[in-house]
């Protein structure tokens, strides 16, 4: 039963407490505005969550609306707040809609679909006037470089697109770079883009090719390429290399010998060391910037598509053993029969090309090149073409092109790299060498060209990887090494900076097995930053496995988060191991770090009763770290309530003194005094101080 005077020391406290809130509210109330309303109020102190419940059962006018969105976009609810602009039309008033558009913008970005980002601050920045236009550019962080990237992505995406949907394109990019230009009005991308852009708009796809005067490369090799991609088309991997072994330039030969290894094994070769001995920088970088991953990813595009007929096998391996000339004269006799499916007509005729490549006779083979669709030929057999008739860009093009930027750069990239260039306004020559002030200069007069693009990220990612060039990198260059590592270092920020869900992001777009083992522990390590992260102390745990196994390891702060969080989950002898593992390889660390380590090391002896060597560990760290304040003085308290249970009560206060001499923390000092008091209470009850008394 609660007495009279517990009720009464309940309802006292009570009251005070309902003194204190109003005292509180009244104290808030008189620093808000005099006629601030309760949601301008909530919003000022950032109370979205009950903002987004106020608003929820408000009406739909223009203005609900975007506070509805920009609460959800304050609370990272962005598909809601996407949603919720998408699913209202233009607003009639100028400046609501302009909100509406850069609040779509910026959600945009925040979803990881800069493209779209950009098109929506585009949209918004029709509405506005100059100086807000400026002003708002300038404000969005970092805009400037994801407005240039975007505009790259777009352009490249538009000059293998035709009709109406370039129209499109081209009117996009038109509006967003003259709003670039009255914002960065002097930037070398500006400055030298705008005159490039005029050309590409003018020309449409109709760009013919420039054959370059160079040394390195001639006609005859241009034809022994043609032959090599034609058997790679094939699947002839091992005789596309033979031919290779005729080209006249043994680092050209090397390039194209490269380009089948990743074709047939989607492996790069360590080629790329020749090249940069050398300063072809291009070569070097399309290797390197995964150019070809699409190819090997997508078998068809590259290599002959197999009818679905049961006898097809049969009939290509008899293909496959005949020499060209015979190859053609059987293909052309089974084209005759009026039994053939379309599917085998046309797989047929994309072979008959190959051959007619294969027997080296030109003549013969541009009369069949002639002859059939471009739309219905792998994307080798048109580069080949490309390379060897030199026909308009607009030519070797198929449908499936349309849009895809990715194909742009694997039939620009090898035209040129067998000396036909479609577009010598934009990209450097392909086999020139660049270096220092060159390499530089020619950065600065063609920003639009990919490759030197990504060989100016790699070096400045080299010197130092940090936020901007890892977010360019893994943008502009997902599938490379590069992009890899770049979401990977974006992945273990975003951790450490409790942003889980960009995190996963990151690691989501990262394939930990396709660059080898060391891309794959460095990947493991991210991964394991995000699980400790979010507690999923069972995938961390895995994965940490996985690193020892394969003789990686954790950096040791990382390696420490993981075994706290299983000392806290209560498994505590795997995490004495994971902490003695770390313990053992101390001589590399830091002071603060090995005190730490060896805290929790006692603490975990502690918790499953190995008082002694608890006791030894806590007494190792105060002597030795005690400049270590925050864990020296903590393990000198652990240790003097060790010695007050041991009943060695002097030892234990001597401990607890120096804790009230050193300890920062005022509530550290105050529990050493408590304890301290008890032991001499203690002490005097048991009648201390009368001297040692013998039996005998």
């Amino acid at each position: 039963m609660i007495s009279i005077l517990s009720t009464y020391k309940f309802r006292s406290s009570a009251l005070a407490l309902v003194i204190l809130i109003l005292a509180t509210t009244t104290s808030f109330a008189a620093s808000s505005k005099k006629n601030e309303s309760f949601d301008s109020w909530l919003e000022k102190y950032g109370a979205w969550d009950i903002l987004e419940q106020n608003y929820s059962g408000s009406g739909d006018s223009p203005e609900l609306i975007i506070k509805r969105a920009q609460t959800a976009y304050n609370l990272g609810r962005y598909s809601a707040c996407m949603n919720i602009l998408q699913g209202t039309p233009a607003f009639d008033d100028k400046t609501l809609e302009t909100s509406r558009l850069w609040l779509g913008g910026q959600t945009q970005r925040a979803l990881g679909d800069p493209v779209k980002s950009v098109i929506w601050f585009s949209q918004a920045a029709r509405l506005m006037d100059q100086g807000a236009m400026t002003s708002q550019f300038k404000n969005e962080p970092n805009l400037k470089n994801v407005w240039f990237d975007v505009w790259r992505s777009m352009f490249w995406s538009a000059q293998v697109t035709s009709g109406s949907a370039r129209e499109a394109q081209n009117m996009i990019l038109t509006q967003s770079f003259e709003q670039a230009e009255k914002v960065w009005p002097t930037t070398y991308f500006v400055v030298n883009t705008k005159p490039d852009f005029a050309k590409s708009v003018e020309k449409g796809l109709n760009f013919k090719p420039a054959q370059l005067n160079s040394t390195i490369i001639n006609d005859g090799d241009r034809e022994l390429i043609a032959m090599s991609i034609a058997a790679s088309s094939l699947g002839e991997w091992n005789k596309s290399k033979s031919i290779l072994n005729d080209v006249s330039n043994s680092t050209v030969q090397t390039f194209w010998t490269s380009v089948t290894t990743y074709l047939e094994t989607g492996m790069n070769s360590n080629a790329t060391n020749i090249f940069y001995n050398e300063n072809f920088v291009c070569a070097s970088a399309f290797l390197e910037a995964g150019v070809l991953e699409p190819a090997f990813k997508s078998p068809t595009l590259w290599k002959m598509a197999a009818p679905a007929s049961p006898a097809w096998t049969t009939f290509r391996n008899k293909l496959m053993s005949m020499t060209p000339e015979e190859a053609l004269e059987t293909i052309d006799r089974e084209t005759g029969s009026l039994l053939l499916s379309d599917d085998l007509v046309s797989a047929l005729q994309n072979y008959k090309l190959a051959f007619a490549f294969l027997t080296g006779d030109m003549d013969l083979t541009q009369k069949i090149w002639s002859e059939l669709d471009s739309n219905l030929l792998p994307i080798s057999l048109r580069i080949a073409a490309g390379i060897v008739f030199k026909p308009d860009f607009s030519k070797i093009l198929s449908k499936d092109d349309s849009g895809q930027d990715s194909h742009l750069f694997i039939i620009s990239g090898l035209c040129g790299a067998a000396g036909i260039d479609y577009f010598n306004d934009i990209y450097a020559p392909f086999w020139t060498p660049l270096s220092g002030n060159t390499f530089n200069n020619q950065v600065n007069d063609k920003p639009l060209d990919r490759l030197l693009l990504f060989s100016e990220l790699a070096q400045n990612a080299a010197k130092k990887m940090d936020m901007n060039i890892s977010r360019r990198c893994a943008y502009l260059f997902p599938h490379s090494k590069l992009g890899a590592q770049s979401f990977i270092y974006l992945a273990e920020k975003a951790a450490q900076n409790r942003d889980f869900k960009l995190s996963a992001f990151y690691l989501k777009r990262v394939d930990p097995n396709e660059f080898g083992p060391e891309m794959h522990l460095k990947w493991l390590i991210a991964a394991v930053e995000y699980d400790l992260a979010v507690g999923n102390e069972t995938k961390a745990l895995k994965a940490y496995n996985e690193i020892l196994s394969s003789g990686g390891a954790l950096p040791p702060e990382k390696e420490l988060k993981l075994a706290l969080l299983i000392q806290q989950k209560g498994d505590l002898k795997k995490a004495q191991a994971i902490l003695e593992r770390i313990w053992s390889n101390r001589d590399s660390l830091n002071d603060e770090l090995k005190a730490e380590i060896l805290f929790w090391i006692a603490e975990g002896e502690q918790a499953t009763g190995n008082k002694e060597e608890a006791l030894k560990n806590y007494l190792e760290l105060a002597y030795k770290f005690p400049a270590q304040n925050i864990w020296a003085v903590t393990a000198m308290y652990r240790v003097s309530m060790i010695y007050e249970r041991k009943g060695q009560f002097e030892t234990a206060k001597r401990f607890l003194n120096t804790v009230i001499k050193r300890a920062d923390r005022k509530a550290q000092k105050e529990a050493a005094k408590a304890r301290l008091n008890a032991i001499d209470t203690k002490l005097a009850k048991a009648g201390a101080g009368k001297g040692a008394s013998f039996p005998f």
